[in-house]
């Protein structure tokens, strides 16, 4: 039996006002670092350490903290039909199976919704995988897009047999979907000759035009997502 993709023990602490408080002063102090142009690690460490946070809380304070608000290329939902996507396969879906399990997602002030999954190479199929392939095929298809190219890391653990499984999936719709392991996912995305669905930074940085799948996907379909506002009150641009 699968596992879920739920919540961290330690995520308990994501429920504690005071503890919420404390971590929102910390994004506010790192956002204000960060626009001022200063070392994103250096930057991470000394609020990390001036506020005392543990390693779940530095990774949602880093995942929070001020990214570009002002980043172009991002397309609405009805630019989307007649399209070729390009997807971050990894990216999309543990955020997805995330919301789908309980576990905790982070809302920065930037506005965008990320989990706090560490994959580090290892990826296992959870329980909430073949939902979260079966809604974002099923949104796609919704929104008219006309084919789908889902990039899985090849260096990562069970990146084939999860390509597999979108390509079954997508057959078992009649929705029309390549699906891949491969090497520089994040090189074939920056090339991607239609619109971008992916969370990292240095790819929408690159020029591509973007959508956000995940945050699209969560807000109208998975209702009951854990998201915790770590931008809130810090002022969103």
């Amino acid at each position: 039996m699968r596992k879920h993709r739920g919540p961290a023990p330690e995520d308990v602490l994501f429920r504690d006002a005071s503890r919420l408080k404390r971590l929102r002063e910390a994004v506010a102090d790192l956002s204000w670092l960060l626009r001022r142009g200063y070392s994103a690690k250096a930057a991470s460490e000394l609020v990390g350490n001036r506020y005392q946070l543990n390693a779940r809380e530095r990774l949602a304070l880093s995942h929070a903290s001020w990214d570009r608000s002002d980043r172009p290329g991002q397309v609405a939902p009805e630019e989307l039909k007649g399209s070729r996507v390009c997807i971050d396969g990894f990216n999309l879906l543990i955020t997805l199976e995330t919301a789908l399990g309980g576990g905790v997602l982070i809302r920065g002030v930037d506005g965008r919704i990320r989990d706090l999954a560490a994959v580090h190479g290892n990826y296992a199929l959870r329980a909430e995988t073949e939902e979260a392939i079966r809604l974002s095929l099923e949104t796609l298809q919704e929104l008219g897009v006309k084919e789908s190219l889902w990039y899985f890391d090849r260096p990562v653990s069970n990146s084939g047999r999860l390509a597999a499984l979108v390509r079954s999936i997508a057959e078992e719709l009649g929705v029309k979907a390549e699906a891949r392991a491969v090497d520089r996912v994040d090189s074939l995305l920056k090339h991607c000759d239609g619109i971008v669905v992916t969370a990292d930074a240095a790819i929408l940085d690159s020029g591509v035009r973007w959508f956000d799948l995940a945050g699209y996907l969560i807000a109208g379909k998975i209702p009951g997502a854990w998201i915790v506002d770590l931008g809130k009150g810090v002022g969103r641009e």
